[in-house]
């Protein structure tokens, strides 16, 4: 179903290992040379805060309007969310040991530490089995591991401003939209926003939902609307049919 995408970088599983090996080797040397543990704590903030700072949770520019149902998580992005959980594990397991001076603080410890490595490892589970953060089927729109089906969705709509717009899509049933931001999906919102308006206002065309040469299709009749509107700055089209 899924179209050819761009290659991922393999060195970007290095922000998976990385940060949570740094923390062990503080955590390590606090063990062996009876170091001061909150100088863990600062080993993890640097780090947390240089990670973040250099990926900065977003992608540069607008992501591209790629022909395809599927459509997935920055990587980048995504491996290094897992890192930071991983290195947040053991940080709450020192501070569940070393700082806490009763029980109650080391269960509490404890049980925060199970909850990011819970949180890591489904990340990391989404990594290996890449999972797509959206997928447009014949039944309807999956995302976040949930399906909509098309007779449940009322619309979708781009909301949010220049820097931070994200995608909403009304459901029956939700007080709130389904709201997809570009932090969470390597794709044009705008794209994605014609494309789901587009399945949804013709179902006699859903049936061709998932064929490389219908996603080509309707990539390029979008496309031409934007063209055909006078419309320029960018390889992403103008909305067809959603409003």
């Amino acid at each position: 179903m899924n179209m050819p995408r761009r290659a991922r970088n393999p060195r970007n599983w290095l922000l998976v290992l990385v940060p949570p090996l740094v923390v062990l080797a503080g955590v390590a040397a606090v063990a062996l040379f009876d170091l001061d543990a909150f100088l863990v704590f600062a080993l993890f903030g640097l780090l947390n805060t240089g990670v973040t700072y250099v990926l900065g949770e977003r992608q540069a520019g607008e992501a591209p309007a790629r022909a395809g149902w599927e459509f997935h998580p920055p990587f980048r992005t995504l491996c290094a969310r897992a890192g930071r959980a991983f290195a947040a594990g053991p940080l709450f397991l020192l501070a569940a040991f070393f700082l806490a001076d009763n029980a109650l603080t080391e269960v509490a410890g404890v049980l925060v530490a199970v909850s990011a490595f819970v949180v890591g490892g489904r990340i990391l589970v989404r990594l290996l089995r890449d999972t797509p953060a959206v997928r447009l089927t014949v039944e309807g729109v999956e995302a976040r591991n949930r399906r909509y089906q098309w007779e449940k969705i009322r619309g979708v709509e781009l909301n949010g401003d220049r820097w931070h717009p994200r995608l909403d899509l009304l459901i029956d049933g939700r007080r709130h939209p389904l709201a997809i931001r570009p932090a969470n999906v390597d794709a044009s919102l705008l794209f994605l926003m014609d494309l789901i308006g587009y399945c949804w206002q013709h179902p006699e065309e859903r049936h061709a939902i998932g064929r490389p040469e219908e996603a080509q299709r309707v990539h390029a009749l979008l496309l031409h609307a934007r063209l055909a509107a006078g419309l320029s700055g960018g390889p992403t089209p103008i909305a067809v049919g959603a409003r």
